[in-house]
Parts: structure tokens; C-alpha cells; sequence
């Protein structure tokens, strides 16, 4: 494994300093971000790594890029890197289900394939993924074409295969603050008793919300929504459904207040006495996507609105009361959220 010392990177030290390729298998760094750090990735921060090791003759990241913010590009321009985009392959299967398969991965391989055909002279490639199914292609640039690999990844998502393969990894980290995270859910705690009675907060909501109620030096507005899902996945929210007062089935984004940080961040929660979930546990992808929709189509754009498709108040009384389910809070058979993975 590769050593943070000055003789571990190549770039340092007497000479001409080595040229370097940098390969971004965006998908999976970013995901991964989110799900370990709650943020956005920099791509400075993965500049200043290669810039380590030596000049960037070659920097690029791969991705379906509409399936990420439009700031991506941009910050991907800042840092250097080329931001390759080939649109995921859509299909549909028996069940009419829609599929999506990468065809960046594809596009990434062949490209570092040529990249070390080509140019001789490039003795260090960075990969930045976690992904096992590169592992032949590592084997490949490692053993047959000589070169040295070194595997960029988010602690606790990369291959341990992957790594061997190449022999080295120096990993991405990012600093982690609990006084973020308490603020983030004073934060949340002041959004939901600003929101009108009757208004049932959703994670859509609250993630394009919540910066009114944040200092941005504490966590920029661009990072919300990766907070959110980082709460989500570690209990620290949670979802559970709930009937509004046209009988439509909705799932609210609710504080764990029996989680330790949210007891930190707000001592008195406690005391709030939990009420009983309104409702069954079926439908609640599809309760969740019409309230999504009509929130993105402005019917809800207001807290406490009502919209003209019967988007009536939630059945419940008091603030906490209709925000908090009992026990845990736990979302029951929705572990696609809960591990903290996109939504869809």
C-alpha cells in the first residue's frame, strides 16, 4: 500500500517531475461520498492527489452527467478534468420495468487501454473507483503493459480485490464534523416548525428547503441533499407513512428522536411524547412519488399549501405529534433508502 511519505509519490523529488493519468469513474466516487461523508466530492481535492504524483497529462470522469446536478461539469472544468458523457442504455424488461445500464464503464476501460498504447512516457495511473469489475483492467495496465496503478476510492467502498490487483491505493478521505451535523439538525428542527399545521414535510422538500435555515459556511446549499440521504441511511431520519386529509397515502421525512446526536443537537426532543403511525405499510414508492410530483410541478411549492388535486392536510393535531411515528421511527421494507443509495 501506498505511504503518505515524500518517497511514495513520484512526483517529488529530484527531476523532471512524471506525468501522470487520471481516470474518474464518477458514479461510483460520488455515490459513495454522499453515502460516507454526506457531501458533494471535490475534484480539487482529487487535482491536488494526482498533482502528488506528478503533471496531469491526462484527467478525465466518466458518467451519464444528466444523471447528476449541472454543477458537476462545472466543478469537474475547475479542477481540470474532462467530463466524458455517454447517456445510460435504457431498456424495458417483462414486467415493463425501465432498466438503465452504463455504458461509461465500457467507455473508461477502452480509453485508459489506449491511453497506455499511445503514450509510452505515462508510467502512473490513478483510478479512481471502488469497483471490482476493473480489476481485469488493472491486471491488464499492472502486468502485461508495466505500468503503475494506484486506486483512488471512498473508504469502505472499495474492492479489497480491486486493491491488491493494483498492489497500491491511497484513498479519499474528507473531514467529518459532528458540530456539522448538530447544526444540520437544529437546522431541520426549525424547518419543521416553521412548516404550516397539516403540512407533511417529505425528503424532496426538505432538501430544497432546508438552506434557508443553514449557514452556508456550515454546509453549502449544494450539499444538502447529500446530508439528507447520509441521515436517512444512519437513522438520524427516518420515513413512515401517513393518510392527508383526502385519504391519499403520503411518506413524511421525520426526526429519529431517539437517535444519540439528535439527542445532543436537541436535548428537550426527548420529552415530546411519540404518536402511532397513520396507516399501512403498501404503496409507499408510489404515495411518495405523487407528493414528489406535485411538489416539482408547484402544487406544494409553499409550506402548508394545498394543492388542486385533493392535496389536502395531513389527519393529525400537534406539530411533533403528526411528525414522529413511535419507537425508532423506522421506515419499515424500505432498505433502498435507509443504505443510503440515490433516489429514484
Amino acid at each position: 500500500m501506498v505511504s503518505d511519505g515524500a518517497g511514495a509519490r513520484s512526483g517529488h523529488g529530484d527531476g523532471d517531475p512524471k506525468e501522470v493519468a487520471v481516470f474518474v469513474d464518477f458514479e461510483n466516487i460520488r455515490y459513495s461520498t454522499i453515502n460516507s461523508f454526506g457531501r458533494e466530492p471535490d475534484p480539487l481535492t482529487w487535482r491536488d492527489k494526482a498533482l502528488e504524483y506528478g503533471l496531469m497529462s491526462v484527467a478525465r470522469a466518466y458518467a451519464d452527467f444528466d444523471q447528476h446536478p449541472l454543477q458537476a461539469r462545472t466543478r469537474l472544468d475547475v479542477a481540470g478534468f474532462e467530463s466524458h458523457h455517454y447517456p445510460a442504455k435504457r431498456t424495458t424488461d417483462s414486467h415493463g420495468r425501465e432498466k438503465f445500464a452504463s455504458r461509461s464503464d465500457l467507455n473508461l476501460v477502452v480509453d485508459i487501454i489506449n491511453t497506455a498504447l499511445v503514450r509510452p512516457d505515462i508510467e502512473i495511473f490513478l483510478l479512481f473507483t471502488g469497483d471490482k469489475d476493473f480489476i481485469r483492467l488493472v491486471t491488464t495496465l499492472r502486468n502485461r503493459l508495466g505500468r503503475r496503478v494506484i486506486i483512488c476510492g471512498v473508504p469502505g467502498s472499495i474492492s479489497p480485490d480491486l486493491v491488491a490487483a493494483a498492489g497500491e491505493e491511497d484513498m479519499l478521505e474528507m473531514s467529518q464534523s459532528a458540530d456539522v451535523d448538530i447544526a444540520v439538525i437544529q437546522a431541520i428542527d426549525t424547518y419543521i416548525k416553521q412548516l404550516h399545521i397539516g403540512f407533511v414535510p417529505t425528503q424532496s422538500h426538505m432538501s430544497r428547503t432546508l438552506w434557508r435555515f443553514l449557514d452556508r459556511n456550515s454546509l453549502p446549499s449544494e450539499h444538502i441533499e447529500a446530508k439528507v440521504m447520509e441521515f436517512l441511511r444512519k437513522g438520524v431520519l427516518t420515513k413512515r407513512q401517513t393518510i392527508n386529509g383526502q385519504g391519499q397515502e403520503l411518506v413524511t421525512t421525520e426526526i429519529n428522536i431517539e437517535h444519540p446526536l439528535v439527542l445532543k443537537a436537541l436535548p428537550g426532543i426527548a420529552d415530546v411524547l411519540p404518536a402511532e403511525p397513520i396507516g399501512a405499510d403498501e404503496h409507499l414508492d408510489d404515495a411518495e412519488d405523487e407528493e414528489t410530483d406535485a411538489l416539482d410541478a408547484g402544487l406544494l411549492d409553499e409550506p402548508g399549501a394545498t394543492g388542486p388535486e385533493g392535496w389536502g392536510p395531513a389527519r393529525e393535531t400537534s406539530r411533533y405529534q403528526r411528525r414522529f411515528s413511535s419507537g425508532t421511527g423506522a421506515w419499515r421494507g424500505k432498505s433502498n433508502v435507509r443504505n443510503g443509495s440515490r433516489p429514484e
